[in-house]
């Protein structure tokens, strides 16, 4: 309780307050009572002491490094009894107590001191007996609320009310997502104000801080999370940190919406497997294109939207397995750093590796960059993460496409000092500049030659780059059909043309194959001219 409740009190309205008026507000819990010339050892906060003025007089006690001493270990105040061995104190011992808003009270003087003091503490015990049936009160009907399942709003509505301060909730971005009904700001403007205005480093914010906002105190506090990259944060208006009483109550708050949060975290943590699931069903083809379209829409993704595919993987010098808490902290950063900066990514799990989904729109290697950055300084010094991405962009019914893609790269990387690898067959391409240009040319021209006669130029050229983008991607019409903006009926007719004019079919293996090496050395010599 604060001292100035305790001296409103009817019996104790014979106490006077001499000094250090502005200083009531201290909180008091316990009397004591100067009996050795070395009490300031034994000084605890929140402790009045109380004295007969005898070790002033003696000089075995110095008043001024006494205040100074109690107010440093933040007691609650200094009592003298009455006309006994201290008529009045040195008007610098005021003056002190009066700078230092610590507060000095006369006790009557005709009350024995072990009465004075036996009186104070039965107000002490009987105001703590109170506070703490207050508090299990508090902690009971939230207990009870909690077993209901309510929503947020409601459990910050019912705190508010049983403890007497707005509050507000935050995700682990700093944003607020929920508040009380009587918090005097919009989330709007709170969330601008903590994400951008305050040096807060709210990815590392493990203890609780206080801000100054407008005339209010900003009490923030981490929640207990299953997973300490995605904790979530309580908000507390103006809660006074001398009060033990508050201090208490904010605990039992805390201790509820962490609870709150954690079931939160397992709700997330399935949605992410169902997610997972999902995804490798259509990898496997184990989904049919019309019901993955309709899932992607109730998803909100338009189908026909093109992603580049990254896999990452985390690689340690000692560990064939990794464990699987590594694991969950590679995929708890990802998933903060996708949600902090609101990225068109999507990420799921396949074994070991985190699978992510980058959508066309997104500059795949900056993404990664920026993502592996952040991530490596947080692992072990032992632990080295790498990606792999595709080089195609492709709609999520062919997502085992651009994951082959993104998994050959991956591998890659196990082997190369860069943490990030596209791929791309540039073996293919080293391999073909090696083969001397004099039979690179008589190749192209046994194979392709059939291609000349009878068609212009232009339709020459037209039909090489049908070929080399059928090849390319992987004999996919469609993909050729966007890459050159043609119909893809226009892929089908010239490929149709370039079997009639070469006498093959594509659909044979050995065909294929050397009309792909001549495709391929014709293009490497268009790259050289």
């Amino acid at each position: 309780m604060h001292l100035q409740t305790l001296l409103q009190l009817p019996s104790m309205q014979k106490m006077r307050v001499i000094a250090g008026e502005r200083g009531l507000n201290r909180e008091i819990n316990n009397i004591g009572m100067i009996e050795s010339p070395d009490i300031a050892s034994y000084l605890t906060a929140h402790q009045f002491l109380i004295t007969n003025g005898y070790p002033f007089i003696n000089t075995t006690t110095n008043p001024l490094t006494l205040i100074k001493a109690m107010h440093q270990a933040n007691c609650a105040g200094l009592g003298f009894k009455d006309r006994r061995y201290v008529d009045h104190l040195p008007s610098d011992v005021l003056a002190l107590a009066d700078d230092l808003n610590f507060p000095i009270i006369v006790t009557p003087a005709d009350e024995l001191i072990s009465e004075t003091m036996r009186k104070m503490l039965t107000v002490i015990l009987n105001s703590q007996t109170a506070e703490l049936s207050h508090i299990v009160a508090v902690n009971q009907t939230l207990a009870d609320l909690l077993i209901k399942d309510p929503a947020d709003t409601t459990v910050l509505n019912k705190c508010t009310e049983l403890i007497g301060h707005p509050l507000f909730l935050m995700d682990s971005h700093f944003r607020v997502v929920s508040a009380s009904k009587d918090l005097p700001m919009t989330r709007s403007a709170l969330t601008d104000f903590l994400r951008n205005q305050t040096q807060i480093d709210y990815f590392n914010l493990h203890t609780p801080t206080t801000v100054a906002y407008n005339r209010d105190q900003l009490t923030i506090m981490p929640l207990f999370s299953a997973y300490k990259e995605n904790k979530a944060f309580v908000g507390m208006l103006n809660l006074d940190a001398d009060n033990s009483t508050d201090q208490m109550l904010a605990q039992v708050v805390l201790n509820s919406l962490s609870f709150v949060n954690s079931r939160v975290d397992m709700l997330n943590e399935s949605a992410f497997r169902n997610q997972s699931g999902f995804y490798l069903n259509v990898m496997d083809g184990g989904i049919s294109n019309e019901l993955v379209n309709k899932t992607l829409k109730a998803r909100g993704i338009e189908p026909t939207t093109k992603f580049h595919c990254a896999t990452i993987l985390v690689t340690t010098h000692q560990q064939t397995l990794l464990s699987n808490r590594l694991l969950e902290q590679v995929q708890q950063l990802t998933l903060w750093f996708i949600k902090e900066h609101q990225a068109k990514v999507i990420a799921f799990s396949l074994k070991q590796q985190l699978v992510l989904l980058i959508n066309d729109d997104q500059d795949a290697q900056h993404f990664l960059a920026a993502l592996v950055n952040f991530i490596q300084p947080r692992l072990d010094k032992q632990a080295r993460l790498i990606a792999g991405y595709s080089y195609s962009t492709l709609p999520l019914t062919e997502l085992a496409t651009i994951y082959n893609e993104a998994a050959e790269a991956l591998a890659l990387s196990k082997n190369s000092p860069h943490a990030i690898t596209i791929y791309r067959p540039k073996y293919v391409k080293e391999l073909i500049s090696l083969i001397p240009s004099n039979e690179a040319k008589s190749f192209v021209e046994r194979v392709l030659g059939g291609l000349v006669g009878g068609v212009s130029e232009n339709e020459q050229l037209n039909l090489l780059n049908t070929l080399y983008g059928y090849f390319y991607y992987h004999q996919n019409i469609a993909e050729v059909a966007g890459h050159l903006a043609i119909h893809r009926n226009t892929v089908i007719y010239r490929l149709k043309k370039v079997e009639k004019m070469l006498t093959l079919n594509l659909d044979d293996p050995e065909q294929t194959q050397t009309l792909e090496m001549a495709v391929l050395l014709w293009h490497n010599r268009q790259i050289q001219k």
